[in-house]
């Protein structure tokens, strides 16, 4: 009697024991959900982040103007060029088989075709990147030099009854970009400008003809007109470096305070 006794408390203590499991282990608590983005508008792209070294535009409060002259007082002529072939269309109206270069424009003292432009302008006015043209015209090209867009396209057009090519080197480590063959008088053809920074243009079928193009990473640039005048608009206030280029005489630079609103002037001098 004792000895069952003993063997059925025993065999309570095991089944108490049995039945009592360790507990399970606490699961991981869930990290809040981050917050969804706003969707698009229909019909819209999401907006992409601008990239660090991109130019952002947005409407200006209080924007200013830069505006003043390049000038020229040195001894240097234009030079001429000599025509080589395809002299009816080239040099129809030539007394001898030469052209002007206008490579140095000068009247009164002002010089044309200098770049003037803000280098380190990183946000500001919207910028429209509009394509620019380069007319092969009388085998030359029209304009001389021009504002391009980074981003954006050149349309290189044939007016002349002759082959004609549109070759584009960056300047800056003579770099081949593009070469735009036009055998067809009419024709346009557009391509896209990558690399901001001045960009040569040559004709290999006419060794004579040369243009350039001004690649501009901002709003900020504009070409010296027939007087020598040039104006920036749209300008956040503030001190600004302000550079001026030109194909024989390099480049040179100063600084400008533009106010809120206000007009600055400076003068360039070759």
């Amino acid at each position: 009697m004792r000895t069952t006794t003993l063997c059925s408390i025993a065999a309570l203590l095991l089944c108490s024991a049995c039945n009592k499991r360790p507990p399970a282990p606490a699961e991981d608590t869930p990290a809040p959900a981050a917050p969804a983005a706003p969707a698009a508008p229909a019909g819209q792209p999401a907006a992409e982040p601008a990239a660090a070294d991109e130019y952002q535009g947005a409407p200006v409060t209080g924007g200013g103007t830069i505006t003043g002259t390049v000038s020229y007082g040195g001894k240097e002529k234009d030079t001429k060029v000599i025509i080589t072939k395809d002299e009816a269309t080239c040099c129809a109206a030539c007394k001898v088989k030469e052209k002007m270069a206008g490579s140095i424009v000068v009247s009164g003292g002002k010089l044309a075709n200098a770049v003037v432009y803000l280098p380190d302008v990183m946000k500001g006015k919207p910028m429209e990147k509009a394509t620019v043209t380069l007319d092969n015209n009388g085998c030359e090209f029209a304009p001389h030099v021009a504002i391009g867009y980074k981003g954006a396209s050149i349309a290189a057009k044939n007016s002349d009854p002759v082959l004609h090519n549109t070759h584009l080197f960056l300047s800056q480590g003579n770099k081949d970009l593009v070469n735009i063959a036009l055998p067809t008088q009419g024709q346009i053809v557009e391509k896209p400008l990558k690399k901001g920074g001045v960009v040569s243009v040559k004709c290999d079928a006419h060794e004579w003809m040369q243009a350039y193009v001004f690649v501009a990473n901002n709003p900020y640039a504009a070409v010296s007109g027939k007087d020598g005048s040039f104006k920036l608009d749209g300008v956040p206030a503030g001190e600004h470096m302000v550079k001026v280029w030109h194909e024989k005489f390099g480049e040179k630079d100063a600084k400008v305070k533009v106010e809120a609103s206000g007009a600055a002037k400076i003068d360039f001098a070759f």
